[in-house]
């Protein structure tokens, strides 16, 4: 009699796995980032027209077009894919338009505090320190109990990041004998 695993379809993505899945669509993005870099720094150094503050709001807008066409698509960036993510709707619906660009909005909000932190620490130093590094732990500790482990952006959106099944081995490793 052979034994089923227990179905993790459903169930909260833990933290670990969603900062792994971030790694590694910042990645993605980043190669992303430095050929639309390379495009717009050569034509806008040929035309005279090149302009950093233009350069960096192209670079939101990619970035959202990457996580809108992935999550209204699939629920799933390639990171996610990896790490067996999937964003869905609370009642288990692939997300809508204006879901996957609050989602995002609210993302990069958060990100912008993150980087007005790192701000504060090095104008402030210690003390800037500790009370960043407790609101940090009262948010994520906060997601940690909840019980779908919502973070800010998942409440906002009514969406969440679930664990699904990942991708079946393939036969020659399934008739391997362990």
């Amino acid at each position: 009699m052979t034994e089923t695993a227990p179905s993790i379809d459903g169930q909260p993505s833990s933290l670990l796995r969603r900062l792994a899945a971030i790694v590694y669509d910042a990645l993605l993005l980043v190669a992303i980032w430095m050929v639309l870099g390379l495009l717009v720094v050569v034509i806008g150094n040929t035309t005279g027209l090149y302009s950093p503050r233009a350069h960096f709001v192209l670079n939101l807008i990619v970035a959202w077009g990457f996580f809108y066409w992935f999550w209204t698509r699939t629920g799933q960036t390639l990171g996610m894919q990896a790490w067996n993510i999937q964003l869905r709707t609370e009642a288990g619906h692939a997300v809508n338009a204006w879901q996957a660009t609050l989602r995002y909005l609210v993302a990069v909000a958060q990100w912008l505090v993150i980087l007005m932190a790192i701000w504060a620490v090095r104008e402030y130093g210690a003390v800037a320190i500790t009370v960043i590094t407790a609101a940090a732990l009262f948010a994520l500790g906060l997601s940690q109990f909840h019980p779908r482990r919502w973070m800010l952006h998942d409440w906002l959106t009514g969406t969440e990041l679930v664990r699904i099944p990942g991708l079946a081995k393939p036969r020659w490793k399934q008739n391997r004998k362990t």
